[in-house]
């Protein structure tokens, strides 16, 4: 929730950040002027606040830092320098990928940025954090149902007296013997899980869930205990005799932050796999928080990479060379004799497309473009037809390429494995779907209106005209616009309409019967429909699908 929360006001943060750099960049050109400066302590301490409220707790940290920083440079506590500068202008750059990581992906790594926070530390002198600063999971997140044994308040209470004295017995053995902690922490294990069936969804059910958990830890071997780890198991006493002193009215107050927070710190170290360990650090997401080396190395990459601002730069570069290739395909495709020459400066453009593709990290999509440039190839010097059906699958390929495209200009680097991991992106995942349906079904709107004013016109009259021998090739413009968009059953039902028209109007130049004329005009209309139903029309697609079909049916038997 708060990562989607982020979203709400993440525009507003980005905006100050930019302001931030761009006065911190005043100030280093003109150091006598601390105006700049004093105003980038304001919009961070506002940024922080913002930050804390969502519960985004590293966030917050790294720019508090960041804040403090700039106050001590201030203050004349810290060097007027350039690796001042740097070190603050590196975390001014981090931070708005870092929040865009957050809103995008919706889970933290928070330590990629602990070498960052600890520089900005090092400056003013403080002491480095330790990876455990770090370790903010939210322990709000919904553990398994448990199978519960519901007991009225007394028995409760008697109930957890035993169990209280159960696992003190466990706890003493295991005590006594820590070199051979088996006996106690099986004695534990047991009392743990009878615990959950006595609390159910208590919010004190998380402590027991997750302490079942590091006791299997302990007994796989697969975690070592400590005297740190041995004085939280102690700490659990306290919740068991709360519980049998107070029975239900227990239930319903939540464990300590502190306590859960570091049970899920030394469920997080645990190296064994067992169901229950592994269960804990998938539903806290544990994982995150100590990942392996390279993925740390991988979150700072992205981090420090081009922000979406500057990919939006170089997208919007490669989205006119996608309209180049648009116009020479488009006009290849109206020509009535196009040659096949006319395709040739494609394949260089699309070579060029595709090194661009690789330096932006879409590797599936560089390969699928130079694929499309091989075909092109064979196509100009006559090893593959040009024909509608190879051409549809080359704009099909590169409407997938362009979409996503249009997801890394708004997700930026934050999209780069997502989109490698499903390199058949559908258009309807791009971000600007809307919008650019909305135009394409305007163009495929305005192809059929021009399709009417010439039947019309040859039926008052029996004369064929050029706009009449236009129509076939309009109306192969919106079928292709519908199979590239996946839309195959209107698309086969618009071609079967098509060439009755190239039948009936233009080969055989004949007028059809009254009934025939308003089942065309039905099918027509129902495409038409159909296409505003693609736009955010409300009406039922397939209701419509169904009718034209069955109006075109009347066509056939004719």
């Amino acid at each position: 929730m708060k990562y989607s929360a982020l979203t709400w006001v993440k525009a507003t943060i980005d905006e100050s950040l930019k302001q931030t750099r761009q006065a911190l960049e005043q100030f280093v050109e003109y150091p006598s002027d601390t105006s700049p400066l004093q105003q980038c302590a304001v919009w961070l301490h506002e940024i922080q606040g913002a930050l804390s409220v969502l519960e985004l707790q590293t966030a917050a940290l790294l720019v508090q830092n960041v804040e403090l920083t700039i106050k001590s440079l201030l203050a004349g506590k810290i060097e007027n320098n350039e690796s001042t500068y740097d070190v603050l202008m590196r975390a001014l750059i981090q931070l708005p990928n870092y929040l865009d990581h957050l809103a995008i992906v919706q889970r933290d790594i928070p330590l990629a940025l602990l070498p960052l926070l600890n520089d900005l530390r090092s400056k003013r002198k403080q002491a480095a954090l330790a990876a455990n600063t770090l370790f903010t999971p939210d322990l709000s997140v919904t553990i398994p149902k448990q199978k519960t044994v519901n007991l009225p308040n007394e028995n409760l209470k008697k109930y957890m007296q035993q169990m209280r004295l159960a696992y003190q017995k466990g706890l003493a053995t295991l005590i006594k013997n820590p070199k051979q902690p088996q006996e106690g922490l099986k004695f534990i294990y047991t009392v743990m899980q009878r615990l959950q069936q006595a609390t159910g969804q208590a919010p004190v059910s998380k402590v027991w869930w997750v302490t079942e958990g590091i006791v299997e830890a302990l007994l796989q071997k697969g975690l070592a205990l400590n005297k740190t780890l041995l004085n939280l198991l102690k700490q659990l006493d306290t919740l068991i005799n709360q519980a049998a002193q107070h029975g239900n009215a227990a239930l319903r107050l939540f464990p300590p932050k502190a306590l859960l927070n570091n049970l899920l710190y030394f469920a997080a170290q645990a190296r064994s796999k067992g169901k229950q360990i592994t269960a804990v650090k998938t539903i806290f997401q544990l994982n995150d928080y100590f990942p392996p080396e390279s993925a740390l190395a991988a979150a700072r990459l992205e981090f420090e990479g081009p922000d979406i601002e500057l990919m939006k730069v170089v997208v919007a570069l490669i989205k006119d060379d996608f309209a180049r290739v648009k116009e020479t395909l488009d006009i290849f495709n109206r020509a009535d004799n196009p040659s096949v020459t006319e395709l040739s400066p494609l394949i260089t453009l699309l070579r060029d497309m595709a090194n661009t593709l690789g330096l932006l990290g879409l590797t599936i999509q560089r390969k699928s473009m130079l694929e499309q440039a091989a075909l092109i190839l064979d196509m100009s010097e006559g090893r593959k037809p040009a024909n509608l059906s190879t051409l549809l699958k080359t704009a099909n390929a590169l409407l997938k390429i362009n979409a996503a495209v249009d997801i890394l200009a708004v997700q930026g680097v934050h999209a780069r494995q997502r989109l490698q991991q499903s390199p058949n992106t559908d258009f309807s995942e791009t971000p600007q779907f809307g919008i650019v349906l909305s135009v394409v079904v305007d163009e495929a709107k305005t192809e059929l209106a021009q399709v009417i004013q010439p039947l019309v016109t040859f039926i008052d009259s029996g004369t064929q005209d050029d706009s009449l021998l236009e129509v076939p090739g309009r109306l192969k413009q919106v079928e292709g616009f519908l199979a590239i968009a996946s839309h195959i059953r209107a698309a086969n039902l618009l071609a079967r309409c098509n060439k009755y028209i190239e039948k009936v109007f233009i080969k055989e130049a004949t007028v059809p019967a009254l009934p025939l004329l308003k089942a065309l005009a039905d099918v027509l209309i129902g495409i038409e429909l159909y296409l505003d139903t693609l736009a955010g029309n409300p009406m039922d697609a397939d209701d419509i699908l169904n009718v034209t079909e069955k109006r075109l049916s009347a066509l056939s038997k004719s």
